[in-house]
């Protein structure tokens, strides 16, 4: 992929919906909350927060990363963190170190984080893994993160190949490794996968196999697909329409960085009133992209939103 590369590429790294609602009534209260339209956002969130806080207190698993990710849906980064660190750097819950550590990284805590990824590194969790190697990569550790997202590979980790063919292609700028690479782990089951070796594909110059890769990849819902897909329909075929249609459909279904993809191709096409909303979601989780495209266009608006 371009410069337009989703940051981290990673995403979330809890899913949240992983214990079954009977099992967790208050969460499943919660999940109904939250999918229910409201005429007030902030009065949405209180009441949404006071019930994941009872979900939290009955001891029900998914609390936590719900709890947070609420928290991290209003830009409140360090409620989320006040949340989150003691479940995993007391409770050993790796399967929340990933965001933990993510969300350390976006308050520019970057010792604390680490220490977090760490801790989803010493479980064996792989997709912590892959974010420790996101993590790295953009600090330019690059032989650790290499390390780092090989072992996250070899655990299954979704976007640990599409991250790890990345490293290759263009940190270490050797595209045939990166294709070896890419052809070894393709699995239509990964679907990420496709995307992997979809870029390998566009650095060759096959175009028309580029974006039959990253169709089906899309088609098969595959983290980030649609956001790679829009930018290649902008950057390779001049479509400005099926761009737009294919990141306004990363949004919807929640690809990784979608809000921030969304918001700089309409802010690119001079649509500033309508991009401002989706940096600002962006900026709230924490993408530092979007914050920086905020204080170089819209002046005052990232104090505003600052923890």
């Amino acid at each position: 992929m371009t410069e337009q590369a989703a940051p981290g590429a990673s995403g979330p790294s809890v899913d949240a919906d992983t214990h079954h609602e009977v099992d967790e009534p208050v969460c499943a209260e919660a999940r109904a909350l939250a999918a229910d339209p409201h005429p007030d956002p902030a009065v949405h969130h209180e009441e949404l927060v006071a019930v994941l806080r009872r979900a939290l207190a009955c001891g029900e698993p998914s609390a936590h990363a719900l709890l947070a990710n609420a928290h991290l849906d209003r830009g409140n980064r360090r409620e989320a963190v006040e949340i989150l660190t003691p479940a995993v750097m007391r409770g050993g819950r790796a399967d929340l170190a990933g965001l933990l550590g993510e969300t350390l990284a976006a308050v520019g805590d970057h010792e604390s984080a680490e220490a977090a990824f760490l801790v989803g590194l010493d479980a064996g969790d792989p997709a912590a893994m892959n974010d420790y190697g996101v993590f790295l990569r953009e600090r330019g550790r690059t032989q650790e993160a290499l390390y780092v997202l090989d072992r996250a590979v070899r655990l299954g980790d979704d976007l640990a190949g599409l991250n790890l063919v990345a490293l290759h292609l263009e940190e270490l700028d050797d595209p045939l490794t990166a294709t070896e690479l890419a052809e070894d782990l393709l699995d239509e089951g990964r679907p990420a996968t496709l995307v992997a070796l979809a870029d390998c594909r566009l650095a060759e110059g096959r175009v028309p196999e580029a974006e039959e890769l990253y169709r089906r990849a899309a088609d098969l819902g595959a983290p980030c697909a649609h956001i790679y897909l829009g930018w290649f329909l902008r950057d390779r075929r001049e479509d400005l329409a099926g761009a737009e249609e294919q990141l306004r459909r990363a949004h919807e279904v929640g690809e990784p960085g979608a809000a921030f993809h969304l918001g700089r191709f309409l802010h690119d096409l001079g649509r500033r009133e309508e991009a401002q909303p989706y940096l600002e979601e962006a900026s709230w989780r924490g993408d530092p992209d979007a914050e920086a495209l905020l204080e170089a266009e819209y002046r005052g608006l990232v104090d505003e939103y600052d923890d």
